[in-house]
């Protein structure tokens, strides 16, 4: 493991020292905690799992749908945020059957516009194309955009929040209920990390020509740029993105993929111990998923298949 882990430090070193781009200081102390804890990553609690400080986790592997490590995967939680991944699966559906078009241009309609919480900051007038809107969620998780997408797929909240569960079914997410497409506290609006993976991996299967929308570090629109709270995309080689929540109920919450020698991985992390400082918090969210990622990929590349761990599949 520790190995593994100077070896990407130093990649993306020496990949930021080629292209002449500054190092950033936090980029500096996310890769100095990797390093310094990476003998602790590598640790396993007694039933062979890795040790994360979080409620609930899961590990899949994407191509196969293995699980190679879990806690409370099966158990629903409020995910805040991370319910955008459905929102955003049934966009890529939606584009993909000719109802919208990336560089298809709209203006906010009000039900959006008066939407709180995390926002990619849209304006009365103010036009976005769809490939806008779709940054607006996986970058600053805007709130006002997933709205703006269930009116834009489905006329309505309400009748695009009855195609995420019966969605959501179809794919065998059968622990998770949707209230909203934005992901706002509600007591209703949870899932299970299983189930979470499940539609990641729908997703990277599905639509593998939208990843790219999950692996920008920050977005500009309204001439206000916002930073991507999954801290690991651009920083850490492997990753590929994907999604971050929070609200006071769920916690930290991240769902983080990766790619190392073929394989894919995907790492849902629900409930990281909240800070009164949010971003402190994803810090800790983003290290707890490097952890996980990182041991999952030490043991499947390098280590003994173990059946133990292995012997459930996803459908």
């Amino acid at each position: 493991m520790l190995p593994h882990l100077f070896a990407n430090a130093a990649f993306l070193l020496e990949k930021r020292r080629s292209s002449g781009r500054y190092i950033g200081f936090w980029t500096l102390v996310l890769l100095g905690w990797a390093l310094v804890l990476s003998i602790p990553a590598a640790q396993a609690d007694d039933s062979g799992q890795p040790s994360i400080d979080a409620r609930a986790y899961i590990l899949m592997n994407a191509q196969t749908g293995a699980i190679i490590a879990a806690k409370n995967a099966y158990q629903p939680y409020a995910i805040a945020s991370i319910t955008k991944l459905m929102t955003l699966y049934l966009l890529f559906k939606d584009i993909n059957a000719g109802g919208l078009r990336l560089n298809q241009e709209f203006v906010p309609c009000q039900a959006a516009l008066q939407t709180g919480g995390s926002s990619m900051f849209m304006h009365p007038g103010l036009r976005f194309s769809v490939a806008q809107m779709i940054l607006g969620m996986t970058v600053p998780s805007g709130n006002d955009a997933a709205v703006e997408a269930a009116h834009l797929v489905a006329g309505s909240v309400p009748a695009f929040v009855r195609e995420m569960n019966q969605t959501a079914r179809k794919i065998g997410m059968l622990s998770t209920t949707f209230y909203d497409p934005d992901g706002l506290p509600h007591p209703n609006n949870t899932a299970s990390p299983y189930d979470i993976a499940l539609l990641a991996r729908r997703i990277m299967t599905d639509f593998p020509q939208y990843m790219h929308f999950f692996n920008h570090e920050n977005f500009t629109y309204a001439g206000i740029t916002s930073p991507n709270p999954n801290l690991l995309v651009g920083r850490v080689p492997f990753i590929t993105g994907m999604k971050s929540g929070y609200t006071n109920a769920a916690g930290h919450c991240l769902v983080a993929t990766g790619t190392q020698n073929g394989v894919q991985l995907i790492a849902v992390i629900l409930g990281v111990p909240s800070f009164t400082d949010e971003n402190r918090g994803f810090w800790k969210a983003s290290w707890q998923s490097l952890k996980l990622l990182d041991w999952g990929f030490a043991r499947t590349l390098w280590l003994p298949a173990t059946p133990r761990l292995e012997k459930i599949s996803a459908p």
